[in-house]
């Protein structure tokens, strides 16, 4: 979790001199070559024993759209306002379970729902209570978590019990990432300055941002329950936004931090224990 809160500074070192696009896709995809390379010398298989389809959405909901939309929050709104409403995304995913997978939610989750909606709607909201004033940049932010929660769901089926989940990550990230390249280039954005400063932010967010905390995660989850690992969210937007002040500049606002309360309350709530077998939530919300 530490690793995946502080990845918002480095991302936005790098979008000071690259597209956000661009900079999405040069994270993502040297994470997943970096991981499948790993996978490959453990002698670990790196088939993602998955379909083409499935191993397509997941890289264009959770890699494309997601990364896509958090680069660019990252870029016009900041890395800490992004850290807050990238990670809603559990929340999307307990909503979509339940009316779509008829999953249940206990009393703890449905009030962990409403404080994490309500949190992220503060940060959304500008200006005064009425009218209604939404920030542009935000609301793309909150559409890449609810793209990555359709994903999520929609994938769920297809991939449980089935999936290399290591291999599936490395690969869709890898995917993703070349179309987020691509998708730069055919946007016309800046071309992207070369030197040793963006090598070196781009290879570190690789490592440390994507490969090195998602292998981490999984390892986790091997050793405890999904719903006590997954419980841990709630630190990634605390570390993204107290990182950001001291090292970007970035003030948190009484409106953020509001919101970030509300927002890392919730993802407590919605996805800690709740009794014997915890939360399932299709089984564990797959890591930003």
């Amino acid at each position: 979790m530490l690793c995946w809160g502080i990845a918002y500074v480095p991302s936005a070192w790098l979008v000071e001199t690259w597209p956000p696009l661009s900079a999405a896709g040069a994270r993502l995809a040297v994470g997943g070559v970096l991981l499948l390379g790993v996978l490959a010398l453990a002698r670990r298989p790196i088939r993602p024993r998955v379909g083409a389809v499935a191993v397509g959405w997941l890289a264009l909901t959770q890699t494309v759209l997601f990364y896509g939309a958090t680069f660019w929050g990252i870029a016009h709104a900041g890395a800490g306002l992004s850290a807050v409403l990238a990670n809603t995304d559990p929340l999307f995913v307990a909503v979509l379970a339940t009316l779509l997978l008829d999953e249940s939610l206990g009393p703890r989750q449905w009030t962990g729902l409403a404080l994490g909606l309500a949190g992220a709607a503060c940060v959304v909201w500008e200006g005064p209570l009425w009218p209604a004033e939404l920030s542009v940049d935000a609301l793309v932010v909150v559409g890449g978590a609810l793209a990555w929660s359709v994903g999520t769901v929609v994938a769920s089926r297809s991939v449980r019990g089935s999936a290399d989940p290591l291999a599936l990550a490395g690969w869709q990230m890898a995917v993703g990432g070349i179309v987020l390249g691509c998708a730069g280039a055919l946007a016309d954005e800046a071309a992207p300055a070369a030197g040793w400063r963006e090598a070196a932010l781009i290879l570190g967010l690789g490592v440390v941002g994507s490969a090195a905390p998602l292998a981490l995660f999984y390892l986790a989850l091997t050793r405890a329950p999904a719903s006590e690992v997954s419980a841990w969210f709630f630190l990634i937007p605390v570390i993204g936004v107290a990182s950001a002040w001291p090292l970007l500049g970035e003030e948190p606002t009484a409106r953020l931090l509001i919101g970030l309360v509300g927002v890392s309350l919730g993802l407590w709530l919605v996805l800690a224990r709740r009794g014997p077998g915890g939360a399932r939530l299709v089984d564990s919300p797959v890591p930003p």
